[in-house]
């Protein structure tokens, strides 16, 4: 059920904002969560956090900077990316 509502979601969103930019929206907070969750379950649940988080303050850092959304939410979550990515090395991950 998951891939089917992740499938359609991917593809309403390519025409949208592009593929580059979908696979980055997919794949930081995945990442980012796998440095620092130690279960399948953890890292689906930090990954949905981060995402939410992410795109908040991406689209309101957006909005007061004057940016493209989309640029601005990737840029937050490669930078969320590299505090899980220290993190992780705190935590011996």
């Amino acid at each position: 059920m998951i891939a089917v509502i992740t499938a359609v979601i991917i593809v309403l969103a390519m025409s949208l904002v592009g593929s580059l930019l979908i696979s980055a929206l997919i794949i930081f907070p995945a990442l980012s969560a796998m440095r620092v969750a130690r279960s399948f379950k953890g890292v689906v649940v930090y990954a949905a956090i981060l995402s939410v988080v992410g795109a908040f303050f991406g689209i309101v850092l957006s909005i007061l900077c004057s940016t493209p959304v989309g640029a601005t939410i990737v840029i937050l979550d490669l930078i969320l990316f590299f505090i899980n990515c220290i993190i992780g090395k705190i935590m011996g991950r």
